[in-house]
């Protein structure tokens, strides 16, 4: 091979040389192409002050630094941010604590988030890592192996069924001290009734062993809760754990299927409207059809 002229050694050398002064120039220079950075006028210490932010970057933190991750998927959490997106700060009604109750607390900024657990042991322990979270112990009455008897004997409590021996216009349905029904919550604490959400999460109680309470009455009451709401909207409602046959066949009795607006992996979402925009479709005790799915008005 004939070797290189030195011609073009020279123009190599000087390359390299030009290369080497302009990386040199880079390093050592501001670059015209990057923005002035922000003149910063809020006076220090207020980057938190925004409602949320704190709680954001303390979850940020928490799940940045602890082995506990939610006991949902990214994109079954990822459906419910969308609502939250969309209609916070919102009342938030959480059945069940859990490692991702600070996620729940953070991602409803400004709003109000109130928690339901019903075990006393893991209340303690969520409490003392998370004590901001506003929760409350809640006892159950109804136990797992009997949901088949509850769901095919619920229509003979009147007090379980809307507008049950009611004439004209259907009432709704009540929670609040609502002993005389066997799926009702009727205990809770009251600022639980004497607010109304715009949002309920059921992923909890236990659901997983016969002597577990179950999530029937929490789903009884979520519908409940949906159906007397007054305010502007609709309900939105997430049940966890629809691939168990109890949840999917009281979301199906009581969310009801014609309500049902999206879902992924294991959770179902429901946009329920209240009952002061539907149809009067009273159903007598003890009737075949499904009395929390009656139609909506037309507009």
């Amino acid at each position: 091979m004939k070797p290189p002229s030195r011609l073009v050694v020279a123009s190599v050398a000087g390359l390299l040389v030009a290369a080497s002064l302009l990386v040199t120039n880079l390093l050592t220079s501001p670059l015209p192409f990057l923005p002035c950075l922000p003149v910063l006028t809020a006076p220090s210490g207020a980057g938190y002050e925004p409602s949320g932010l704190a709680a954001l970057a303390d979850a940020a933190v928490y799940y940045a630094t602890t082995p506990n991750v939610p006991q949902q998927t990214r994109d079954e959490i990822s459906l419910s941010l969308a609502v939250l997106r969309r209609r916070a700060p919102m009342r938030l009604l959480v059945f069940g604590l859990g490692y991702d109750s600070p996620l729940w607390h953070a991602l409803n900024p400004g709003g109000i988030t109130v928690f339901l657990e019903e075990d006393p042991e893991w209340y303690r322990v969520v409490r003392t890592e998370s004590p901001f979270l506003r929760a409350h112990l809640v006892g159950y009455r109804t136990q797992l192996d009997h949901a088949d008897i509850l769901l095919q004997s619920y229509k003979r409590f009147p007090s379980c069924v809307p507008g049950a021996g009611a004439e004209g216009a259907e009432p709704p349905v009540f929670v609040r001290g609502n002993d005389a029904c066997p799926l009702a919550l009727h205990n809770l604490p009251p600022e639980v009734y004497e607010n109304e959400w715009d949002m309920l999460m059921v992923d909890a109680p236990k659901g997983y062993f016969p002597s577990a309470p179950g999530r029937m009455a929490a789903i009884w009451t979520a519908a409940a809760m949906a159906r007397s709401r007054r305010g502007e909207g609709d309900t939105d409602v997430f049940l966890h754990d629809v691939d168990r046959r109890v949840e999917k066949m009281y979301a199906e009795e009581f969310l009801c299927d014609r309500f049902r607006v999206g879902g992924t992996g294991r959770l179902w979402h429901f946009s329920i409207p209240p009952v002061s925009r539907r149809g009067n479709t009273t159903a007598a005790a003890g009737g075949a059809e499904r009395p929390f799915c009656g139609r909506c008005k037309p507009p």
